[in-house]
This record gives structure tokens, sequence and C-alpha cells, in this order.
């Protein structure tokens, strides 16, 4: 299970699109986000597996997905997602800011856009309120 409600957000947006992201999709019931290296310039997110997961394995071992653009109000950043696959399962995934230092905590006023080529656009808003 994904513990943080951003991350589970890019991960959504990232999955929803094109037919290797779509059969990657149910993947996100069975990892859980094990690690977090914030490095100023972005951040790693690894992920552990519960079992059951082989299954749902996809044909493109080495499956990278980018493409989601994150921006906010709460620090003067901008900054993209990719998501890695190894051996056919999600393994980390890598934000990079590439405009301003991005923060060692999880944003809560965040929108997260689909950029990829031909991508459906889909938008999530969070205004950091509960």
């Amino acid at each position: 299970m994904i513990t943080s409600t951003y991350i589970k957000d890019i991960l959504t947006l990232l999955l929803d699109g094109d037919n290797e992201g779509l059969a990657a999709k149910p993947q996100l019931e069975f990892i859980v986000d094990a690690e977090y290296q914030y490095t100023g310039g972005g951040l790693f997110v690894s992920f552990s597996y519960k079992d059951g997961i082989e299954a749902y394995s996809i044909d493109k071992k080495d499956l990278i997905l980018n493409g989601v653009k994150i921006e906010t109000s709460q620090y003067p950043i901008e900054a993209d997602a990719s998501l890695f696959f190894n051996d056919g399962l999600i393994s980390y995934l890598e934000i990079w800011c590439y405009l301003g230092d991005y923060p060692d905590k999880d944003l809560k006023q965040y929108t997260l856009t689909q950029i990829w080529k031909d991508s459906p656009g889909k938008q999530i808003k969070k205004n950091g309120l509960p």
C-alpha cells in the first residue's frame, strides 16, 4: 500500500494512458513505498512488493513511463515524474525538479498533469486541506 497520497496520485496518472501503463496498473495494489531519498534536486521512491504481484508482471521488462508535470504554489518549483520498471515490475519513481530546489517532504498543494504526446491530459489537483 502506498502511504503517500501525493505519490499515489503521481502513479495513478503515470499508469493511465497507454497500453503498457494500463497493463501495469494492477501492480499498484501490490506495491509498498519502502524508501524515500530526497536529493535537493528531486526525489527517489523505491518500492517493495506484496505477494502476488508477479501475476501482473508486464512483458516489457525495462519499461520507463514518464510525462507527469508537477506544479505547486507551496514552493517555487516545477518537476517531472518518471516510473522505472525492473523485470516487468514497478521498481522506483524518480521526481526531477527542473525549476527550483525540491523540498524534503511530500507536497500537500499540487497540480499534476499528464504531458506525454497524445496523453489524455488528465489532471489531479490538491489544495492541501483535509
